[in-house]
């Protein structure tokens, strides 16, 4: 009788484990089938956008032709020849990162900083990296490196303080110079100092004075070239610096130490190649091209609300820009120090700790709330209480940062929270501080999650309009925002505008590219984060 409860048992048992496995195997294959169906919905959804922006259909046979045997045939054998080959693959990834990366770069920073005014930002610039300077030169000077971490952010907000104070008395003697001089100051010095810096760490501090000469000596007859040829010297000097230097630096390190993968360096080329020849021979033979509306017009003019072939997003790709890194700026470092006091240094008993459980609580909560109710936030504070003008960086800046504040606290609270304890203790068992231990083992390891929270914070501001509707930004503005407290709108905007407009090719063709645009815009931006990321995630 015994034996026979016990055979039942045991069938019970079995049956329950059975049906437990076949409910997770079912549960495995729905989650499967709903990313494969939420993949393949928006694989429709970009493909319909891009062939209403694009307009495949309106070119020649003849153009897909060109551009398969030029472009997309060398590219895709040389992709296959470099995944076989890992050495080739890692230098190639770094050949697209350098070519492609100081391009954007350097179109980026020649926009924003061509906005805002080059003589302004060199202000700011030079008196908030002066004061942090000084702090490392003490820190290598003396080797007491207890107080620079915090020393530097705090430098940088006095040198921001001293050159509001000083920027009348300042303003008037540095504008007499060229427009070209303040772009060498901002972007030709620091790439010479970081050549140079990385030259004399590997092979003495006398080839790295010279590395660092050359780089400065070039810049400078860049700008001697072009003011000789009439070109636009501002703009060369930025791409000199921030696209031939680092990618000559990359390329020549790459050829130099890595013979087995130096091959993988023709990869940017074999593209831009390719894309030069085939709009090359389609010129020649007067081949038939896309009527495409993403154009160089989409990209260098200004709105036009009457002709669709016109219509130009630059103010709006500019104030995207400048928005969301305004916001990166303020939201960034409060949301990681809030994150980093409530996980390393917030009690958990006591009144103190009741306190931080209840603000995490919260702000788990603040990560759901719909972006609208950041809107009116943003109208409260910014425009009712601080008075703010109607619309300006500042406003739309601060509004998105309360809007990702939530996310990026949550994201680097889990970061943090991953780091093993035993990396902790071991910190302290060598007689390390808790600062010192938070910044050299725990904020390492923990700088992959907290970009991973970036990328999330990025991608959901850049795509934002109903807060910027709430408070009052322009749904189109005919020129960039010139300064933080200047009048701007956002890309977003725009496309929600252009959509209402009565024209078909409106609707249909210039909503379509610019809203390509826009994704092209948010994925550059998590893409540099990934990059950051996933290096930090190799080294540690």
């Amino acid at each position: 009788m015994a034996t026979e409860e016990s055979t039942s048992d045991q069938l019970g048992r079995s049956t329950a484990l059975r049906l437990q496995q076949l409910k997770g195997q079912l549960f495995e294959v729905a989650l499967v089938a709903a990313t494969l169906v939420g993949i393949l919905a928006l694989l429709a959804l970009f493909v319909q956008i891009s062939s209403d922006a694009f307009q495949p259909q309106t070119a020649s046979p003849a153009w897909f032709l060109v551009y398969l045997g030029t472009l997309v045939g060398p590219t895709a054998a040389f992709t296959l020849y470099a995944r076989r080959r890992p050495a080739v693959r890692e230098t190639n990834a770094k050949a697209f990162a350098a070519v492609f990366g100081g391009l954007l770069l350097s179109f980026v920073v020649y926009v924003v900083v061509d906005s805002l005014s080059p003589y302004d930002v060199f202000i700011y610039a030079f008196f908030a990296s002066l004061l942090p300077a000084l702090v490392v030169g003490y820190d290598r000077t003396t080797g007491d490196r207890r107080y620079t971490g915090p020393a530097i952010p705090a430098s940088i907000t006095v040198g921001i303080a001293v050159a509001a104070l000083l920027y009348d008395f300042v303003r008037g003697p540095i504008g007499v110079a060229a427009e070209w001089i303040m772009y060498v100051g901002l972007v030709t010095v620091p790439a010479a100092f970081l050549v140079g810096t990385l030259t004399a760490s590997r092979r003495g501090r006398r080839s790295g004075a010279l590395a660092g000469g050359i780089v400065a000596a070039g810049g400078l007859a860049v700008a001697v070239a072009s003011i000789a040829t009439g070109t636009n010297a501002s703009l060369l000097v930025v791409l000199y610096s921030m696209f031939a230097v680092p990618t000559g630096y990359v390329l020549w390190r790459s050829i130099r130490t890595d013979p087995e993968g130096r091959v993988g360096v023709a990869g940017p080329f074999v593209l831009l190649g390719g894309t030069l020849v085939g709009a090359a021979l389609v010129e020649q033979f007067g081949i038939r091209n896309p009527d495409t509306f993403l154009t160089p017009n989409l990209l260098l003019q200004s709105w036009d609300g009457l002709t669709a072939s016109n219509a130009g997003v630059y103010p709006q790709i500019v104030g995207s820009i400048i928005i969301v890194g305004f916001m990166a700026v303020l939201a960034f470092p409060v949301g990681i120090g809030a994150a980093i006091y409530l996980e390393e240094y917030a009690p958990d008993t006591g009144l103190r700790g009741r306190l931080a459980t209840l603000l995490e609580i919260n702000i788990s909560n603040l990560a759901g709330v719909p972006s609208v109710v950041y809107g009116l936030l943003g109208l409260a504070l910014f425009r009712r209480t601080l008075d703010f003008g109607t619309g300006i960086v500042v406003t739309a800046s601060g509004t998105l940062g309360l809007l990702i504040l939530p996310i990026v606290i949550v994201s680097t609270q889990e970061a943090l929270r991953s780091v093993p304890d035993d990396l902790r203790q071991g910190s302290y068992g060598m007689g390390a501080s808790r600062w010192q231990t938070l910044r050299e083992v725990v904020l390492p390891e923990a700088i992959p999650g907290t970009l991973t929270g970036t990328i999330l914070a990025l991608a959901r501001a850049i795509g934002e309009t109903a807060p910027l509707v709430i408070i009052a930004v322009a749904t189109t503005t005919y020129s960039p925002p010139s300064g933080l407290f200047s009048s701007a709108t956002a890309l977003p905007l725009q496309i929600f505008a252009a959509s209402a407009n009565a024209k078909p090719e409106f609707r249909h063709g210039v909503v379509p590219a610019a809203a390509v645009v826009l994704l092209i815009l948010m994925l550059l931006m998590n893409a540099t984060a990934i990059v950051i990321r996933n290096k930090y995630g190799r080294e540690h």
